[in-house]
């Protein structure tokens, strides 16, 4: 699947990969080249993806439903990671009627990241926690969110835990043609 870039995004393109273990056997990756980065992460045993490039975004999946998790690009602060005033509003906006829980970082195979965990309430009975990620990259942010209900936020939080450590960002290189 591949996306021209419009006003404010970069061009984007999703796929799915291999990649041989150290160990032996292969790890389901996906791989999304966005302007001049080269994103992959692994996905999680049991979880199925999809690409929706008009929000140039995948959505990972568990087989039984439960836990989704998303992976946006975007063009917002690139180079740096926003203060968490800033983080906060991002979070907040992505889930309205949500409170801030917590806001702390994170580790990925790129470069450490900020999170910021918010909870919204559907009624009495039922909360819905999210986890909103946020990694710098040189072009623009990648945000990782992940929601649950309350009771399946703790196995929920640990698969993405893992999910943003197999998470690595590589520069494409321009290919420059010699002179003939």
């Amino acid at each position: 699947s591949f996306s021209l870039a419009a006003a404010g995004q970069i061009s984007f393109r999703a796929s799915d990969s291999y990649e041989n273990l150290i160990e032996g056997g292969t790890a389901h990756t996906m791989v999304v080249d966005a302007g001049h980065e080269h994103l992959v992460t692994r996905l999680p045993r049991g979880y199925s993806a999809t690409v929706a490039n008009e929000t140039q975004s995948v959505v990972f999946k568990e087989n039984t439903g439960t836990i989704a998790i998303t992976m946006r690009v975007t063009t917002n602060s690139p180079g740096v990671m926003p203060d968490e005033d800033t983080l906060r509003s991002f979070a907040l906006a992505a889930n309205p009627g949500a409170a801030v829980l917590q806001v702390s970082g994170c580790a990925t195979g790129y470069k450490p990241a900020r999170f910021v965990d918010t909870a919204r309430s559907l009624d009495p009975a039922r909360n819905i926690r999210t986890r909103h990620a946020f990694v710098a990259c040189p072009e623009g942010m990648v945000e990782f969110m992940f929601s649950a209900k309350d009771q399946d936020f703790d196995k929920g939080r640990v698969v993405f835990n893992l999910f943003l450590s197999s998470f690595r960002v590589e520069i494409i290189k321009e290919q420059v043609k010699p002179p003939q």
